[in-house]
């Protein structure tokens, strides 16, 4: 009944719950960008969990059953997510994003260290040029490096 994706769905759908739950009270201004990414993402989660429940269970080609790939596969996803979060809130999103950004293009897709320095820079980038520097908005400086400066 319960698989790991209706689980993953149901862990998703409470994390961007919960952000939206805590918008409510922020002043507008600040309640914009939880509003922004958690009304769709209920709305995506939402539209999964009834696609999970609803739909045929469709094994992918070439699985003999067991429980050899999707443990593991979601185990990578979830300290995949704790590695982002960890270097959000420890280096901030200026500089901790970026880097975990490049370290997941090279290590979990196992994409060249050309393209994953592409994309560290990418993210920089836009973090920088459309929010530090367009929007002008402070983005969070991360703990470790706030306590070093």
């Amino acid at each position: 009944m319960l698989d790991g994706r209706k689980i993953t769905t149901l862990v998703m759908l409470a994390v961007f719950t919960g952000a939206v739950l805590i918008a409510l009270t922020l002043p507008s201004k600040a309640a914009f960008m939880p509003f922004l990414v958690g009304i769709p993402g209920i709305l995506l989660c939402l539209a999964q969990l009834v696609i999970d429940i609803r739909g045929p269970a469709v094994e992918p080609k070439g699985h003999r059953g067991g429980d050899d790939g999707e443990g593991r596969t979601e185990f990578q996803m979830f300290l995949w997510l704790f590695l982002f979060t960890f270097a959000l809130i420890g280096f901030g999103f200026l500089w901790g994003g970026p880097v975990i950004v490049a370290m997941f293009i090279r290590f979990s897709s196992r994409d060249s260290w050309s393209n994953a320095l592409f994309a560290g820079a990418g993210t920089f980038a836009v973090l920088f040029g459309v929010f530090v520097w367009l929007l002008e908005l402070r983005l969070f400086p991360g703990l470790i490096v706030k306590a070093l400066s």
